[in-house]
C-alpha cells in the first residue's frame, strides 16, 4: 500500500495489510523496549525478524496501522522482558529527545491503544465483558449493541505574550525553576477559544485576545489532544490561583528561565516559535 507523503511515513489502519515484515513497538507497563543497536535518530523501533525472542513475553498484540511501508505492532509485553539480551528499556518521553516528534507519537498512539483497552473491559452501561472489534480499534458490548472507541480528551495549551515577554508560569509539583505555558481541558459544551480565556484566567486572572492557532500533537498523559495557541495579552497583572499554578511571570524573549520545554513538545514548539518572531522583531 502506498502512503500518502502528507502522513509523514505512517497510515492509522487498524487492519494489517499483510507486509512481509512488520515493525514492533514493545511496551512494557509504559515503557518503550528497544533493540540495542536501534537507530535512534530515524527508526528506533524493533524489526519482526529481530522480535522473535520477545513473543515468549507478549501478553497482547494490536495493529496500529503502516509505518514506513511496513505493518506495524504494538506487543504488550511481561515485565521480565526487560533482561532480554540485546534490549534496552527506554522512557516513553525519553523517545521525543532522542528520535523526535514523529517517532514519539507513533509510541504514544501504542501506549495510548493498551490503556484503552485496559480501562474499557466492560461495558459501562451494562457491566458485562466488552470484546475487541477485528475491524476498527472498537470495544464493543454484544448484549448492549454499543461500541467504545479510543478516548482522547481535548487540551488547550497557551503561550500569552505581551510584546518582548511572555507569560510562563510553574506548576506546583515542579521544580523551583521550571516553567512552561498555560495548559488545560476542554470542558463539555466549550470551544477551544473558550477555554484559553477560561484557563488562562482561572491560573493567573489575565484577560487574552488575538488567538492564533500554532499545531497539535498527542500527548499520552494519559490520552490527550494538546491544541498548540499563541495569544496576547490584554490585561498584564499577574495573580496565580495558588493550588495549580504556584509562580507566573513575565519574561523576556532572550532571558528564558533556566528549564523549559524542549521544542519537540508543544509548550517548547509555541516558545520556540515565539521567540524566533521575537528576535526579528526587537533583536
Amino acid at each position: 500500500m502506498t502512503i500518502p507523503a502528507s502522513l509523514n511515513g505512517f497510515y492509522a489502519n487498524p487492519v494489517a495489510v499483510n507486509t512481509n515484515k512488520k515493525w514492533i513497538i514493545a511496551v512494557v507497563g509504559r515503557d518503550i523496549l528497544l533493540a540495542d543497536d536501534a537507530s535512534m535518530v530515524n527508526n528506533p523501533f524493533i524489526d519482526s525478524d529481530a522480535a522473535g525472542q520477545l513473543s515468549t513475553f507478549c501478553q497482547r498484540k494490536i495493529t496500529l496501522g503502516q509505518w514506513l511501508a511496513r505493518d506495524c505492532e504494538v506487543w504488550n509485553l511481561m515485565p521480565e522482558a526487560v533482561v532480554t539480551e540485546g534490549f534496552k528499556l527506554v522512557v516513553l518521553r525519553g523517545l521525543l529527545a532522542v528520535a523526535g516528534e514523529e517517532v514519539f507519537s507513533l509510541a504514544c498512539r501504542a501506549v495510548q491503544l493498551l490503556d484503552w483497552q485496559d480501562t474499557h473491559r466492560f461495558c459501562g452501561s451494562c457491566g458485562e465483558p466488552n470484546q475487541t472489534v477485528d475491524k476498527e480499534h472498537a470495544m464493543s458490548c454484544h448484549g448492549c449493541n454499543i461500541n467504545n472507541y479510543p478516548r482522547i480528551s481535548p487540551c488547550v495549551i497557551v503561550l500569552v505574550t505581551r510584546g518582548d515577554q511572555c507569560l510562563l508560569a510553574r506548576n506546583a509539583s515542579w521544580p523551583t525553576n521550571q516553567f512552561s505555558a498555560l495548559a488545560g481541558f476542554l470542558e463539555a459544551g466549550e470551544s477551544a477559544e473558550q477555554a484559553l480565556h477560561r484557563e488562562v484566567f482561572e491560573e493567573v486572572c489575565v484577560e487574552i485576545d488575538n488567538i492564533r492557532y500554532v499545531g497539535s500533537q498527542s500527548w499520552p498523559y494519559p490520552g490527550q489532544l494538546m491544541l498548540g495557541f499563541i495569544a496576547d495579552a490584554v490585561t498584564d497583572k499577574i495573580t496565580v490561583d495558588g493550588i495549580e499554578i504556584a509562580e507566573a511571570n513575565w519574561f523576556r524573549y532572550d532571558q528564558l528561565p533556566g528549564t523549559i520545554a524542549p521544542p519537540g513538545i508543544m509548550a517548547g514548539r509555541l516558545i520556540q516559535q515565539y521567540v524566533q518572531q521575537a528576535t526579528l522583531a526587537y533583536g
